[in-house]
């Protein structure tokens, strides 16, 4: 039996090499094709009860009774949708792995990975000129994040609800375009931005932090106390505090005026994106990884173990004319994940890379003493 986790979802399911009981009566045994056929049902049974673990209300998240139906219907649309799907992923696997009867783990695995990259892509695309208007207003709103559920819909849903009701009919109307979009070659997705640019807020309350004055609109006085609790220390996966940092963040771009609308709302979205890192379970156990990288490497990033992420990152680096680091940073990625394979793997694409830039301040790798260099750094998961 193979079984899959989600961790803090507190979600799992197992996936078995299930055999239809046959009654004393029957006439027959059932043939290889059937056991088969009854496998492959066991199996999408399971990657839809998996799925709808995202697609859930729960009943604590306040939302009207009109939109609170509204979004039941999206729901249950997609997953009757998806109920289609999980088998042309299925036939994809065995077409790839040359074994037309491919199963257990070897193939939900890559069927459970492609899913989750369909999630971040979701999080990701946008749905027009129309919709992204209508994102602007949702993610704008006052109460934009007073309401983060687990189940990634909800927290969608939840946003919805805080926009102004003018808002509402483009919203609900791009997410069941989105979603249908599911399954299918996307063929422009928006470009991740610049490191930079990504890490532009950090540095803008590291600035205010020291006394220093910044271009930007005032914090709510909620989040002034968060950020400026010295006593607290700062949790990378507090949902709350990154939707209302990138909310803060993404207004004072558009009261700056020198950002385009439209990229501010990329930004908004990386920043905000659904975390891949919420789905390893909790009783995965960091390990001494393996890497074909020169002695002395970094330990393969856990995440990336858990995800079968392999390729190659390339750094940049910048060193003075001693060749002490300045500054290292990702600038490409050629990655791999079993399953995914018609669009990039945004969701996984940067668990690679704080192992990757480590790399740069390893001794010897930065003997050239130039002012600026790249390099590949190659990962390989051991067979």
């Amino acid at each position: 039996m193979s079984c899959i986790g989600t961790g803090r979802l507190g979600v799992a399911f197992c996936l078995a090499a299930l055999v239809p009981l046959i009654g004393p009566a029957a006439a027959a045994e059932p043939t290889v094709q059937e056991l088969l056929a009854a496998q492959d049902r066991a199996l999408v049974n399971s990657m839809v009860a998996w799925e709808e673990t995202f697609f859930t209300l729960p009943s604590d998240v306040k939302l009207d009774e009109t939109l609170r139906e509204a979004a039941v219907q999206l729901a249950s649309e997609h997953l009757a949708r998806s109920r289609t799907l999980w088998p042309e992923w299925m036939a994809q696997e065995r077409a790839a792995s040359g074994d037309a009867n491919l199963q257990g783990g070897t193939l939900s695995r890559p069927l459970f990975l492609h899913a989750i990259n369909e999630l971040a892509i979701w999080s990701l695309e946008n749905g027009g000129p129309a919709q992204d208007d209508a994102w602007l207003k949702a993610a704008l709103a006052p109460m934009a994040c007073s309401s983060l559920p687990r189940p990634y819909f909800a927290r969608r849903i939840a946003m919805i609800q805080a926009a102004p009701l003018d808002a509402r009919p483009a919203l609900l109307a791009g997410e069941r375009d989105l979603l249908s979009r599911w399954g299918t070659k996307r063929q422009s997705l928006p470009t991740r931005p610049a490191a930079a640019d990504l890490e532009a807020a950090d540095q803008a309350i590291t600035l205010l932090r020291a006394g220093l004055p910044i271009t930007a609109v005032p914090m709510t006085p909620f989040l002034a106390d968060r950020l400026f609790d010295r006593k607290r220390k700062p949790d990378p996966s507090d949902r709350w505090e990154q939707c209302a940092k990138s909310q803060w963040w993404l207004a004072s771009q558009l009261a700056d005026g020198k950002v385009d609308r439209s990229e501010a709302l990329t930004l908004w979205r990386y920043s905000t994106m659904f975390d891949v890192n919420e789905l390893i379970p909790d009783s995965v156990e960091p390990s001494a990884g393996t890497s074909r990288l020169a002695a002395g490497k970094p330990a393969y990033p856990l995440a990336a173990t858990y995800f079968s992420v392999e390729g190659v990152t390339t750094v940049q680096v910048d060193t003075d004319a001693l060749g002490n680091l300045l500054k290292a940073r990702v600038v490409s990625r050629k990655l791999t994940v079993p399953g995914v394979r018609d669009n990039p793997p945004v969701a996984f694409e940067t668990l690679l890379d704080a192992a990757s830039l480590d790399l740069a301040a390893k001794p010897g790798q930065l003997a050239k003493k130039s002012t600026g260099f790249k390099f590949d750094a190659v990962w390989r998961l051991e067979e």
